[in-house]
């Protein structure tokens, strides 16, 4: 190609100056995504090619998309840039970037499959790209690493899937990713559009827009060509007829300097490349047209299959093309490409309709004949599946597309599954006896639709080809196979939340089920417990029960799996913790030796959890530890393994760890987390925030989660964030909101509920102590409790200690509205604290009871607990805690040893308090006038009439007696 391809770039100085820079800086350690985009054959892949020439600081892995017969063969970008990685890396070295991701990559690639491996399980397309992120990683932390991925307008949906999980999880990684996309190809209906669109918004995402060359640039390039100063006209005319692409400059100029004239140059630029290809020998001709209908690129093997010509006469004739540049050999010297797809599109659509037809048809006949001969490529089905379509012959578009939705759905590929299985359902019609050739029927065939458009992200679309499925099955004739089709109907009911639908549909199908024990009636039960254990009924327990039986009557060890998990974390939560933890054990156990992943997984997330509410943080951490490996392992680390690492923080936020929990909370937001993922993370930063004095962070943490949780309505969040918006509303003084937000959080109860309902019930009963206080302080009369109408969650408190912990502190709570003693009653809650090991509530429940004590006039006995509280508070952080214990022992005379922690800043003082008013407030409890205060500390009686009227305000009181009597018995003056 060197006479028609200048040695040199031209232009593209400041394109090629920010690639440069953004691999520099992927050399330093910092991740990257940089989009090329322009039309074909402005210099995409010329450029990228430049700026990485003599790179040796970088590793560079690359592939491109491959359309064939317009759709995109699946992951093959990540297949290809596998292979090189296979075949440019000693296998020790291989053998740890793939890590534990080899088995499931050897479904993609087979030469990564070792000899004594055992093959890996279908898994989740999920699972797949945490696998690869996995291997991304390793691979940049040995030697910074450039992933280009070409022709991204022609990707299949998984490969974009794949991409657009890069984008957001390349975070910390030493990974720069180089995309390619026609921009003249995106569409409004293009599925890269939307993607587009969020990627330059991006933060990290440069984009750059290659646009044609100026005049100047193409004779710069035509004179780079000739290796000397272009003509003039010569460089008008081609910059005419080439609009200045810099593809159509090559062809154009090669045009001419085989001897055309310029009256001879074709019109469009279509044409052009007709014109290239028609002056070769007819020989060439006929291999250009063969070698177009296999793709832009074709296996030499597989071309000479279908070509059909004497081997001589092939090389010559492909000799001839090279030499042309129409075909260039394939990189890894596995066949032949055309050098541009628009010469290739050119090609191909100059087809006749019958002599397209017949060669789709040889294609797909020697495929038949021979799968190898498509190489290593894993995708012979889906080939298949385009050329027998391609050719009319639909009995066997059928059969191949069957097998290719099959594969695809094995190969982490499910939104191209259900592409090829909804063809097939789309031509079921036109054949003669369809069963036969698809080797199943139709039923099975929306079965597998339906799940591949579930695992392909579009579980609504799975509804309605599984209600079709239930129309052509007899419940009568074949009630289990009916079962079974309502059970993925329920799954996926519930997987989008419509866990009533769900229920209903598992109770519908399990009536009309015969009641002997079958794999179906264990599946159905099974499923029905983990719906009911969802929606919080009680009769979970008894529903794991039987599926347990009807499961071990018929061997079915994944469902009987499934029911332990659901058993045991229906009795943690409901009577006896110890017989729950040994369900759950027991269950998580057998998960693990069937390899039942999601099982296993979701054994991990319920034991942590429900040795957590038992208050055994460090068996939970454990617990959760263990599960984030096995998540991390195989590629779930980002769905259940965030639930893990939730429910690693939430032990390390009880016992006092809050710089750890606070770490690993926001390393895992960072990265890009979403749904209930992130909602459960934001929820706990959210209670560390207003236990340090936060609310306004608080609230921030409350309208995020909310964001990502959209309409659920779990317990866990709904009163975790009630409690949350109920705190920040009462730091912030407005009582009557944090009792509304209370009252409105406490409304909807279940049994699964009370864990953590039970936090929200304190506080209501703090709030209304805090109002009856303030009542008294102003002299007024006691206000109506709020709390008597809230029903109490009394089971959990039986057996859960926080549970039994808050209701004891609620109690105390009581007491201290009515102004009743109370040192009985908040020393029960600091005893039931001690049992639960919480760190926030215990300094909480000490402090209370010092100031009981106090009350009774018991300063001695004060100390202890004070001391105790003051301290906690100080290595938690936990400021207005703090500053409540400090000020009560100022009021009370009680020492403490103030080494724990340094005096309040400004703005952690009581009611946001500055040293000024304090110094005013201290006068005004003295008893003395504005104009007294004014004398006294030097200022004009006007500037300490605004400092009392602030004060007023910031205490919530009427007059300066009401300020005076807050501001002694909350000890915001010294002691008189």
């Amino acid at each position: 190609m060197s006479d028609v391809v200048s040695p040199v770039l031209v232009g593209r100085e400041r394109e090629l100056s920010r690639i440069r820079a953004t691999v520099d800086r992927t050399a330093s350690g910092e991740p990257g995504v940089v989009l090329v985009a322009g039309e074909a054959g402005v210099g995409k892949s010329r450029l990228i090619e430049t700026a990485l020439d003599g790179r040796t600081d970088v590793r560079v892995l690359a592939g491109g998309c491959i359309e064939l017969g317009g759709e995109g063969l699946p992951l093959v970008p990540l297949v290809d840039a596998l292979r090189t990685l296979a075949r440019t890396t000693a296998p020790p070295d291989l053998d740890r970037f793939l890590g534990p991701a080899r088995p499931e990559l050897g479904r993609l690639l087979p030469e990564l499959t070792t000899l004594d491996a055992a093959p890996a399980p279908a898994g989740s397309t999920g699972q797949l790209f945490e696998l690869v992120l996995g291997v991304l990683g390793r691979i940049g932390a040995d030697r910074p690493l450039v992933l280009v991925v070409e022709d991204l307008h022609w990707a299949d949906r998984s490969t974009l899937d794949l991409i657009a999980f890069l984008v957001r999880t390349l975070h910390g990684l030493p990974v720069l990713l180089l995309l390619t996309y026609r921009s003249d190809e995106v569409d409004r209906r293009s599925p890269l559009r939307p993607l587009l669109s969020s990627w330059e918004r991006a933060r990290g995402v440069e984009r750059i827009q290659l646009e044609r060359f100026t005049r100047p640039e193409v004779g710069a390039q035509i004179s780079a060509i000739l290796g000397s100063a272009a003509d003039p006209a010569m460089v008008d005319l081609v910059f005419e007829r080439s609009e200045g692409n810099p593809f159509f400059v090559e062809e154009l100029l090669r045009t001419l300097r085989e001897g055309a004239s310029a009256d001879e140059l074709p019109p469009s630029l279509r044409d052009v490349l007709l014109s290239r290809a028609e002056r070769v020998s007819d020989p060439v001709q006929r291999l250009l047209r063969t070698a177009a209908v296999a793709g832009r690129w074709v296996p030499e093997r597989l071309l000479a299959e279908v070509a059909a010509v004497p081997p001589a006469e092939r090389y010559e004739a492909l000799r001839e093309a090279v030499d042309a540049s129409l075909l260039v050999v394939d990189g890894a010297g596995r066949g032949y490409a055309f050098r541009h797809a628009l010469t290739r599109d050119a090609v191909y659509q100059d087809l006749l309709p019958g002599e397209r037809v017949d060669l789709h048809t040889a294609y797909a006949e020697a495929l038949d004949r021979d799968p190898t001969l498509a190489g290593d490529d894993v995708s012979v089905s889906a080939t298949l599946a385009v050329h027998w379509y391609a050719a009319h012959d639909l009995p066997r578009a059928l059969a191949a597309s069957v097998r290719a939705g099959r594969e695809a759905l094995a190969a982490y590929a499910p939104a191209e599954a259900r592409q090829h299985l909804e063809r097939a359902l789309e031509v079921w019609r036109g054949v003669p006896s369809p069963e036969a050739c698809a080797g199943t029927d139709k039923v099975e065939i929306l079965r597998l639709a339906a799940r591949a458009s579930f695992h392909g992200g579009d579980p609504h679309r799975a509804l309605p080809l599984l209600q079709q499925a239930s129309e052509l099955v007899d419940p009568a004739a074949d009630p289990e196979r009916a079962a079974l089709i309502v059970e993925q109907q329920a799954f996926t009911l519930r997987m989008l939340g419509e866990d009533g639908a769900s229920l209903t549909a598992l109770e519908g199908a399990l009536d009309a089920l015969p009641e002997t024990p079958s794999r179906a009636r264990a599946t159905l039960l099974s499923s029905l417990a983990n719906t009911l254990l969802r929606l919080g009924e009680e009769r979970a327990a008894d529903v794991a029960r039987a599926a347990i039986e009807v499961s071990k009557a018929v061997g079915a060890r994944a469902e009987l799996a499934s029911a332990l998990v659901s058993l045991g974390s229906a009795l943690s939560y409901l009577d006896d913790a110890d017989e729950g933890e040994a369900a759950l054990r027991e269950g998580l156990q057998l998960a693990l030796e069937t390899g039942d992943v999601d099982n296993a997984l979701r054994g991990y997330v319920n034991l942590s959890d429900a040795l957590e509410a038992h208050g055994k943080h460090a068996a939970a951490a454990e617990a959760a530890r263990t599960g984030i490996e096995v998540a991390r392992r195989v590629g779930q680390y980002r769905t259940f393994g965030v639930f893990l690492r939730g429910n690693l923080v939430e032990p390390l936020v009880r016992v006092g760890d809050w710089a750890e929990a606070e770490t690993l909370a926001r390393e895992d937001l960072g990265a890009g987390l979403s749904g209930v993922f992130a909602a459960s993370l934001l929820e706990l930063l959210g209670y560390l925030a207003v236990s340090k004095g936060s609310p306004d962070e608080a609230r921030d943490c409350v309208r995020q989660s909310r964001r990502h949780l959209g309409e659920s309505r779990e317990p866990q969040f709904t009163h975790a964030l009630a409690y949350l918006e109920a705190d920040a509303a009462r730091q912030h003084g407005d009582l009557a909101a944090a009792a509304a937000l209370v009252t409105t959080g406490m409304a909807e109860l279940s049994a699964w509920s009370t864990r953590y309902a039970w936090p929200l019930m304190w506080l209501g009963a703090r709030v209304e102590a805090d109002v009856a206080t303030l009542a008294r302080d102003r002299n007024e009369p006691p206000p109506v409790p709020f709390m008597d109408a809230v029903p109490h969650p009394e089971e959990a408190a039986r057996f859960l200690p926080a549970a039994a912990a808050y209701r004891a502190m609620t109690d105390a709570e009581v007491l201290r509205r009515d102004a009743r003693p109370a040192v009985a009653a908040w020393e029960a809650a600091v005893r039931a604290w001690e049992s639960a090991a919480d760190a926030w509530p215990m300094a909480y429940a000490r402090f209370r009871l010092g100031e009981a004590l106090c009350a009774e006039g018991r300063r001695d006995e004060a100390t202890e607990p004070l001391r105790a509280a003051s301290r906690s508070a100080a290595v938690l952080g936990a400021r207005p805690l703090l500053d409540d214990v400090r000020a009560l022992a100022r009021r009370a005379r009680v020492p403490l040893e103030e080494q724990a922690a340094p005096e309040p800043d400004e703005a952690g003082a009581p009611f946001a308090l500055t040293d000024r008013e304090r110094e005013v407030l201290a006068l005004v409890a003295a008893g003395r006038s504005n104009g007294q205060i004014a004398a006294e500390l030097f200022i004009s009686p006007k500037t300490a009439s605004v400092h009392v009227s602030n004060i007023l305000a910031k205490l919530g009181v009427g007059g300066r007696v009401e300020a005076a009597g807050v501001a002694h018995r909350l000890g915001l003056v010294p002691p008189s």
